[in-house]
This record gives C-alpha cells, sequence and structure tokens, in this order.
C-alpha cells in the first residue's frame, strides 16, 4: 500500500492552522496541536523539521510559538512531503541514492517515472492556500 504518513498528515494540518491564523503574532504549539487534535510533542518534531526547511519560523520566549516562514501561496503540498517523508520515490529504482541496480534495463521502471512525475507535479501544483 503506497500511503503518506502520519507525520506528513500532521504536518499539513498543523500548517492549515497556522495559514487560517495568519496572524503578525507567533500561535503556540500546544493551540495548534489542540486545534489539529494531535499530539503536541509528534508537532513539536515536526515543526522542528519544517523550521529548517524555512517554511515555518520558530520564535522563542514567553509570547512565542510558531508562524509561516513564507506566505502560503508560496508553501506547495510538494515541499511539506519533501520535508516529512525525505523525498518522492514510489519504488527503490527512482530513488536518489540506493537505487536499483536493474533501474536501466527495466521494463516497467519507465512507467514509475510517469507516475511519479505525474503525482510530483500534483503536489507541486497544489499549494497551502489552496488547502485552507
Amino acid at each position: 500500500m503506497l500511503q503518506i504518513t502520519r507525520q506528513t498528515e500532521y504536518a499539513i494540518l498543523g500548517l492549515q492552522e497556522l495559514a487560517r491564523r495568519q496572524s503578525d503574532v507567533p500561535v503556540q504549539l500546544k493551540s495548534i496541536a489542540r486545534a489539529c487534535d494531535v499530539s503536541e510533542a509528534f508537532l513539536a518534531k515536526i515543526f522542528q523539521m519544517l523550521t529548517q526547511e524555512s517554511i515555518v519560523k520558530s520564535h522563542r520566549g514567553v509570547k512565542g510559538g510558531f508562524s509561516l516562514d513564507r506566505a502560503p501561496e508560496q508553501i506547495s503540498v510538494r515541499d511539506i512531503v519533501e520535508v516529512c517523508e525525505g523525498g518522492i520515490a514510489l519504488n527503490h529504482c527512482l530513488r536518489r541514492v540506493n537505487r536499483c541496480k536493474r533501474a536501466e534495463d527495466c521494463n516497467i521502471a519507465k512507467t514509475w517515472e510517469k507516475a511519479q512525475a505525474a503525482l510530483i507535479q500534483a503536489l507541486e501544483e497544489t499549494r497551502l492556500s489552496d488547502i485552507v
């Protein structure tokens, strides 16, 4: 079964919540987690990854929290999936590293490439602003 992990699902939920609030004031993680019905500890791990990729911005201090680091129109679902999943590869022959040795001569590899290209295009075309 090909399936996106909960990590990606929760990242999208958390980012949707931040985008809905569109405030200059950072939103506390506890508030985001509660609104999304997600574990605060798990969401903290996810938002740390998103911070490293400049999707969200972390604000320290008593009034700290998180805000979007880019406008929702500038964040694609592909950006989110790649951060959370570590890239996109429908099959091991399409990985960037540790590719299958038979990928060049495999008759089905071109089908996987075509399917992956369509998936990537759909994810790239869908912006956070589209799903808020």
